[in-house]
């Protein structure tokens, strides 16, 4: 087990982990938000909620289910739409979120279980997992995984979706002690609440493309 477990290209696929959890998408988008608008001790539920949710999608691509649903257009299609109105969602709470202290005290930031659903129709999430586990399964033995290759595939973007969470909301958390202006936090949330409108045409330009090239 040792001698697979410190094998270089295992090295590789924690790499691949940490810079796909650590890269702009609707889950850092929205904790910078929520760091921001609320600090990072009221966001702790939407960061273990996105980890939880993302560990339970983890165990379903290993088990090979996600490769089987993602194989079936209407699932596929399905996914796009629940992740676009989730998306518009994110983009008004993010757009509207409160600006001075009274009102924050007054809204909430995403939930546990909010934050948790939303990781089954991420499509970043999906669009990671199964390369991740594509990857992972090429530096198995044979092709197959092994079951402490499978825990480790696991596990590696459970640590890195934490890392993640906590630096995206601490930057938030930061901007919003060096910013006085109840304008210019709205200004900045406006701004990500449009990046995360604009994540929609790329969802559809990906199933687009892979529908030109069947």
């Amino acid at each position: 087990m040792l001698e697979t477990l410190q094998t270089t290209p295992l090295l590789f696929v924690a790499l691949f982990a940490f810079a796909a959890a650590i890269t702009p998408g609707p889950n850092n988008i929205m904790l910078m938000s929520s760091g921001l608008t609320f600090g990072m001790r009221r966001t702790i539920p939407h960061m273990v909620g996105i980890a939880a949710g993302f560990l339970v999608l983890t165990v379903v691509l290993v088990l090979g289910v996600g490769a089987v649903l993602m194989a079936v257009p209407p699932f596929r299609y399905a996914l796009l739409v629940g992740g676009t109105l989730f998306l518009c969602y994110l983009a008004y709470k993010t757009m509207t979120a409160p600006t001075d202290l009274a009102q924050r005290q007054s809204k909430r930031p995403l939930t546990f279980l909010e934050a948790a659903a939303f990781q089954f129709i991420n499509p970043k999430g999906w669009g990671f997992g199964l390369s991740y586990i594509a990857l992972v399964t090429g530096v198995s033995p044979n092709g197959k995984l092994t079951f402490w290759i499978a825990i480790f595939a696991i596990l590696i973007p459970q640590v890195a979706t934490y890392i993640s969470a906590i630096t995206w909301s601490g930057l938030g958390q930061f901007m919003a002690r060096l910013i006085d202006s109840p304008e210019t936090v709205k200004a900045i949330n406006i701004g990500l609440g449009l990046t995360l409108l604009a994540m929609i045409p790329l969802m559809f330009w990906t199933e687009l493309d892979a529908i030109l090239k069947l």
